[in-house]
């Protein structure tokens, strides 16, 4: 009979444990979850996330109708494919000015010819970026944009200010 008794006060416990666990458990799963969209920071986003969290963004700031969202959508699609085809070129141009300065010494005249040699690069991705504004500015109005403007600008003297 102390057996039993004994046996039947662990399995409480164990019950009394288990359950508490899981209350536990759940309690902090659902605050976890209550928090997501606070706690992830765009940094933690895959990019199309991050993209469509800023397409979003952009449509509930400059008040953008449903066709104007479509037609930002496929400027930024097209942009985003024209920049792709430039990636190549920009990573072996990364690579070489780290391997520039990595040496022991600086070659200026090695980093002025790759510099030079890869103007064209530059120039084709400073052209897609104004090509894109400037469609961007189409299809906003004059308001809308003026707004995209002024937070463009608040975005970039703030990620001067982080650096």
């Amino acid at each position: 009979m102390n057996n039993f008794m004994k046996s039947l006060k662990n399995s409480r416990i164990k019950n009394i444990m288990v359950a508490s666990s899981l209350c536990s458990a759940l309690l902090f799963s659902g605050a976890s979850l209550a928090m997501g969209d606070v706690a992830t920071s765009d940094s933690d986003m895959k990019p199309a996330h991050k993209s469509e969290r800023m397409m979003k963004r952009m449509a509930k700031k400059l008040d953008l109708t449903d066709s104007q969202q479509a037609e930002i959508l496929v400027i930024k699609q097209n942009s985003k494919t024209e920049m792709e085809a430039l990636k190549p070129a920009l990573k072996a141009y990364k690579e070489q000015v780290n391997t520039l300065l990595s040496a022991e010494t600086f070659d200026e005249q090695a980093f002025t010819q790759l510099q030079s040699s890869n103007q064209d690069v530059f120039a084709a991705q400073a052209l897609i970026r104004a090509k894109t504004k400037f469609q961007m500015k189409q299809v906003l109005t004059s308001e809308q944009f003026e707004k995209l403007n002024k937070s463009q600008r608040k975005f970039k003297h703030k990620r001067k200010q982080r650096s």
